[in-house]
């Protein structure tokens, strides 16, 4: 069999020769991300802070809770994430706890989050046009987007406007504030006479909802969707998760659900050619959640989610042996099987789940570009995400041949070869698949391509929303170029 390993190396170096030039538009979830590096020293000082019982700390689990009130909350939270080397995610009810927080943080930095702004300022970098709409634009938080990022308003004449998001911001709008709690792989902590070794990096991300997160585009806006629609190639949604039975403007959840699908049809509408991703994020009421994804899913083309959270979601549609098979063996293969049951329970055109050291993509037949266009997007993506997770911040595009030389991942080489066993591939078909990575169905075509792992990364905020826009925006690009 040939070096299969060094094709795939040998790829990174044109794939960095060319950027994006999609017209991108990012909506609605953008925040203050406050960014915390935990250590053991960090931990026993909180602990040292706290009033709370480690005991019932250890007999709760994290799986269990919809928010955080109070400190033992908390530390349930991140004693139970750190022995699992998983991300999550949860909203902080009791707002005077991030006030604890902040008296021991008071220097940490401070960023621009949320799959919106995050995906915006990251396609701004690279060189893409990038525009961005979040209904929580604060003063505060319009500092933090790109200069080159672009914003819609309707100016009091009654016409649609294209203005900096940097200059957009309102002094009357609340900030939303995300603490982002960071660990690396292999770190030590003691919750007293307990010690934990991580096995992994990741991140614990404490959310807050100020009332005027409502997401989703304002009755002011709602008329010119159409007329915006025709300024992009591609939308990235994310933050219908924010929704609830009641939504701080009134309308009830059914009522928000019509409002938003109207919406991406209209979007839709406008540009018939539009390809539009939604990025998961667990709901909180999570007996929403299945209507809310059966709803916006079917008006979307593409769907971004990691290995984790595809578990939740094959269990609210039914799949538990695809769920127990990840929870129980998570590979290449264990994720292909959920990715193609959410595609054809939810009539998707393209899933993509993002893993450490490799991503599982599944299209539906037939697809608008020929596959290996999509795995040379997903190495693009793979060095974006490596010189952010190895140096921080926004990677510019001039910087990407630099990832170039960093080798992919021997996980990613690894589970695309116990794939091809799991296939059943033998002699030509088996070479062919791990040279190319990607195999034709009757009616879907398997893509699996080894990323890259950086050790201990200065950042794990936004990985997924990085790796989901900045390969489907550069996938998009023979598209673009072709219109």
């Amino acid at each position: 069999m040939s070096d299969f390993r060094s094709l795939w190396n040998g790829r990174l170096k044109r794939v960095v020769q060319h950027g994006i030039s999609a017209r991108t538009f990012a909506a609605f979830n953008t925040n203050v991300d406050v960014i915390v590096h935990l250590d053991d020293s960090v931990v026993g000082q909180l602990l040292a802070d706290a009033d709370i019982s480690l005991e019932r700390v250890r007999s709760r689990s994290a799986d269990t809770m919809e928010r955080i009130s109070n400190q033992e909350d908390f530390f349930t939270v991140l004693r139970d994430r750190l022995i699992a080397g998983k991300s999550f995610h949860i909203t902080v009810e009791n707002l005077e706890l991030l006030d604890w927080l902040d008296k021991h943080f008071q220097n940490e930095k401070e960023s621009m989050g949320g799959q919106a702004g995050i995906i915006a300022n990251q396609m701004a970098e690279l060189g893409a046009p990038a525009m961005v709409y979040t209904p929580v634009n604060s003063s505060k938080q319009a500092r933090l987007f790109h200069p080159a990022v672009q914003f819609p308003v309707v100016t009091p004449e009654g016409e649609l406007a294209i203005v900096p998001a940097a200059r957009a911001g309102r002094s009357d709008t609340a900030t939303k504030i995300n603490w982002i709690l960071e660990y690396g792989k292999g770190l030590t902590f003691h919750f007293g006479d307990e010690t934990i070794v991580t096995p992994r990096a990741n991140r614990i991300i404490l959310a807050t909802r100020p009332k005027e997160a409502v997401m989703g585009f304002p009755l002011a806006l709602r008329p010119y969707l159409t007329e915006l629609a025709k300024r992009m190639d591609v939308a990235f949604m994310a933050g219908y998760h924010y929704a609830g039975y009641t939504l701080p403007d009134g309308r009830s959840f059914a009522e928000y659900m019509a409002d938003s699908v109207a919406d991406l049809r209209a979007l839709r509408a406008g540009n018939p050619e539009l390809r539009i991703h939604l990025e998961y994020v667990p709901m909180q009421q999570a007996e929403l959640e299945r209507e809310m994804l059966s709803r916006i899913v079917r008006e979307i083309s593409s769907f971004g989610i990691n290995e984790n959270e595809i578990r939740r979601v094959l269990r609210e549609f039914g799949f538990e042996e695809q769920a127990r098979n990840i929870e129980q063996a998570e590979s290449a293969y264990t994720l292909y099987q959920g990715a193609l049951a959410l595609v054809n329970e939810l009539g998707l055109e393209r899933i993509q789940v993002h893993n450490l050291g490799y991503y599982v993509l599944v299209l539906r037949k037939p697809y608008p570009l020929p596959p290996d266009e999509v795995r040379d997007a997903c190495l693009y993506a793979s060095c974006v995400n490596a010189l952010k997770a190895r140096d921080g911040g926004y990677v510019k595009g001039e910087r990407l041949p630099e990832a170039a030389e960093i080798p992919l991942s021997d996980i990613g080489f690894n589970n695309l070869e116990m794939l091809a066993q799991d296939l059943r591939l033998t002699g030509k078909a088996t070479e062919r698949f791990l040279q190319e990575g990607f195999l034709e169905q009757e009616d879907h075509i398997l893509v699996v391509v080894p990323a890259h792992v950086v050790p201990n990364p200065v950042s794990t905020v936004g990985m997924g929303d990085t790796i989901s826009s900045s390969s489907y925006a550069r996938e998009l690009q023979p598209l673009v170029v072709n219109r």
